[in-house]
């Protein structure tokens, strides 16, 4: 009896008991497709350059800021929720966040990595110039808590200078959560 027990332990620490983890999935992050992509003041010299990892998505390449980045900003997040086949989407949620430099500036905040991990240090005011992602890396395990999977999940981030109203960035998201083996 004994050793079924120590055997049973053993396979479930090795994940042989089919032991199942929840991660998130970037299928896909781009520009969001507009006519004035142009005139946004965060350029990138082609499309978005990312790989994604178990719950984490990294960002490479260069991208050049062309006028002075600084408060009053706001990020305006629109979630769109959508069957896996993409046939059914609703509007989900709508999310703005304000102080943006406060993110950006924090020294021990969550998305310290990210914004150290970029070649000058980007601090706000952001300065016009060229910049480049090195090991940019965002940790979006957080997201596994969340009752996601069996849905698409389409995003548009938006960047707004509030004073004088520009949208300065606009970024597209599309994610999944699943459930997947244990390695």
């Amino acid at each position: 009896m004994v050793n079924k027990v120590i055997i049973l332990i053993l396979l479930y620490m090795k994940g042989g008991t089919g032991a199942r983890v929840k991660e998130y999935i970037q299928e896909e992050a781009a520009i969001c497709p507009q006519p004035n992509a142009d005139k946004f003041v965060i350029q990138f010299p082609g499309q978005l350059n990312f790989t994604t990892g178990i719950s984490s998505v990294e960002f490479h390449g260069n991208f050049t800021i062309t006028d002075v980045i600084q408060e009053p900003l706001e990020l305006v997040i629109h979630i769109t929720r959508c069957t896996l086949d993409n046939k059914t989407c609703d509007q989900f949620n709508k999310l703005t966040l304000t102080n943006i430099c406060r993110y950006v500036n924090d020294e021990k905040g969550p998305l310290v990595g990210f914004f150290k991990s970029m070649e000058p240090k980007i601090r706000c005011p952001i300065k016009p110039g060229a910049y480049r992602f090195k090991n940019s890396l965002v940790d979006l395990s957080f997201t596994t808590i969340y009752p996601m999977e069996g849905y698409r999940w389409k995003a548009h981030l938006k960047l707004n200078s509030r004073r004088p109203k520009r949208e300065l960035f606009c970024v597209f998201s599309q994610s999944i959560m699943r459930w997947t083996k244990k390695t």
